[in-house]
């Protein structure tokens, strides 16, 4: 029986209450750290010799870089377009899982499933993580942090889409899929190394689910995803890299390999025993049960799942799960980064869904709950959603937006004036106020309000610190310096 449309409306509207403010605050989004080194080194080295520099000297993520430096709209003095990228990168992300779940639906699972359906899906999905992110500054709003890690789970779950549809989808169509494809596995294989491992049980799940006569695309696939690594696992900035966060200092370092698989486990114990976290994950699984509840009638049937089915599913989700903690104990001998806790927690949310919605396809059917048990389901589903919501960052970037958003953004377009007119002026030193704001931990993480932030995005006190540093040689100010006793500066015009 279809919903009334009362019943569909609150929770769209909760959907819609819950990311909003994440949407909202780009308005008034500025470029951090990396972003302006990125535009000096590109200054400095040049649209192709920056890519060289840093392939020999710091990584081999060919793909991310390039977005890093050539389209990064720090390099061309545009600060503001940092802005754009955040609030597209949002709706992209956003795109991209209803993509992947449209897809799932409509082409593999033959379920009756609509782009506005999916759409919806992927907004609660999205809102849960928006809410439990570990740090949602370096995912949401950090130009480098989007292309690092944003632009490459993009990568991942686009091609997991087409590679679907170029299986199950269109006889016609098949082979255009296969090879639009490979676009985004290149990007999702050589833009981040956490996005190349969780590709390995995808690729691993798709070998194992193809038909014979697929083979070819799936020998595509691994042809150009080898040669991409290749090209990215030869660069010496890699080894550099990998050297500078695992130092043979370390004392876990020389035998690390023998306690990797304990050591990943606890990492991954102790993401998981945050409360936000593991009832966030709780909420997934039980919407994508619900959901599975909801499709599966008695005119849509579906084939059983084997055991040998069941069981790839199960090693591929908890590899797909697992697998990241094993790359951060092993290239930092330590917990993975929060901004790769961002990654995991999103890859983690999307797939306890999708296992909730493959069992509910298989063992729950709607006609085995009376309509009482229904309605008690769906509202306990909600007060889940609502209580998760009222304790994450919902309610914090509702705050930051409504008391702090326009006063950071006067601040700092009058910190870029006055540092431009530093440079212009040829003074040695530009002597600036700390940032003066009442709220700060979504978009304007300040550790004045919270002492789990990964950045504190302010300048740091006196005339040293690292990002003093990289405002002067991207403003070319020879000195700038952070001082609560300077005056407040003039509102930017």
């Amino acid at each position: 029986m279809p919903s009334s449309p009362l019943r569909q409306l609150l929770p769209r509207l909760g959907i819609i209450l819950a990311l909003l403010p994440f949407l909202l605050l780009t308005a008034f989004n500025q470029p951090f750290f990396d972003d302006f080194r990125n535009g000096y080194w590109m200054r400095e080295h040049g649209t192709w010799g920056v890519q060289l520099w840093l392939f020999q000297t710091w990584t081999g993520r060919f793909t991310t870089t390039f977005i890093m430096t050539v389209l990064n709209p720090v390099a061309y003095g545009w600060l503001g377009g940092v802005k754009v990228v955040a609030a597209a990168a949002f709706l992209a992300q956003w795109a991209s899982l209803a993509h992947l779940l449209q897809v799932l639906g409509h082409t593999v699972l033959r379920r009756a499933y609509s782009w506005g359906r999916a759409l919806w899906a992927a907004g609660l999905l999205l809102a849960l993580f928006c809410n439990a992110a570990p740090s949602p500054f370096s995912f949401l709003y950090w130009f480098c942090g989007i292309v690092a890690y944003q632009l490459p789970l993009m990568g991942l779950l686009n091609f997991t889409a087409l590679a679907l549809r170029a299986v199950w989808g269109p006889e016609a169509t098949r082979w255009r899929y296969a090879g639009l494809a490979c676009l985004p596995l290149v990007l999702a294989l050589t833009g981040n190394e956490l996005t190349l491992v969780q590709a390995v049980p995808v690729l691993a799940l798709l070998a194992f689910a193809l038909p014979q006569t697929a083979r070819p695309k799936l020998l595509l696939w691994l042809g150009i995803g080898a040669a991409a690594v290749a090209l990215a696992a030869v660069a010496p900035g890699n080894w550099a890299r990998v050297a500078a966060m695992a130092p043979p200092a370390d004392p876990y370092h020389a035998y690390r390999w023998l306690v990797l698989g304990p050591r990943a486990a606890y990492s991954m114990l102790l993401f998981l025993s945050k409360p936000l976290t593991v009832f966030s994950v709780l909420a997934a699984g039980v919407a994508g049960l619900w959901l599975g509840r909801q499709q599966l009638i008695d005119s849509q049937t579906m084939v059983p799942l084997s055991r040998r089915q069941w069981a790839a599913v199960l090693a591929g989700f908890s590899l797909l799960n697992f697998i990241g903690f094993l790359l951060f104990r092993h290239l930092v001998v330590g917990p993975p980064l929060p901004r790769a806790q961002n990654e995991i927690m999103f890859v983690l949310l999307l797939s306890t869904a999708g296992l909730g919605w493959l069992v509910g396809l298989q063992f729950l059917p709607m006609a085995a709950a009376g309509k009482h048990r229904q309605k008690l389901f769906q509202f306990l589903l909600s007060l889940l959603f609502i209580g998760l919501i009222g304790a994450g960052h919902v309610p914090e970037a509702w705050r930051e937006l409504t008391t702090s958003a326009a006063p950071f953004d006067a601040q700092m377009q009058a910190r870029f004036a006055t540092l431009r007119a530093a440079h212009r002026a040829g003074n040695p030193q530009a002597t600036l106020p700390p940032l003066r704001l009442r709220y700060g931990r979504v978009l304007a993480p300040l550790r004045q309000f919270s002492s789990e932030l990964e950045f504190d995005i302010d300048l740091t006190p006196g005339c040293a610190g690292n990002i003093n540093g990289v405002m002067e040689r991207y403003f070319e100010v020879p000195d700038v310096c952070c001082d609560a006793a300077a005056p407040p500066l003039p509102a930017a015009q």
